[in-house]
């Protein structure tokens, strides 16, 4: 895996983001203390780190998930989350 190098802010999202699994803007903002200014540069540059997916519902809500890539950046990271249960 090429090595990737995140601020400390983007991978408590990254992390937040997996571990809530879909995830919305407003929420996430809320839940971390970020303002949303802040988040938005953080997701944007996730997004293009190919990191994260946004999809916006009828109601123009940004979604996040975490990308394939992302995922496997967790797993690689972070392997006792793949211990997480699923219920």
């Amino acid at each position: 895996m090429r090595l990737v190098k995140l601020p400390a802010d983007y991978a408590l999202v990254l992390q937040q983001i997996y571990e809530d699994g879909l995830q919305d803007f407003s929420n996430l903002a809320e839940l971390l203390g970020f303002d949303r200014k802040r988040l938005a540069h953080i997701v944007q540059a996730l997004q293009h780190k190919g990191l994260v997916n946004i999809t916006k519902d009828m109601h123009r809500e940004a979604w996040l998930s975490l990308s394939a890539k992302g995922q496997h950046l967790i797993a690689y990271v972070w392997p006792e989350s793949q211990l997480k249960p699923s219920w």
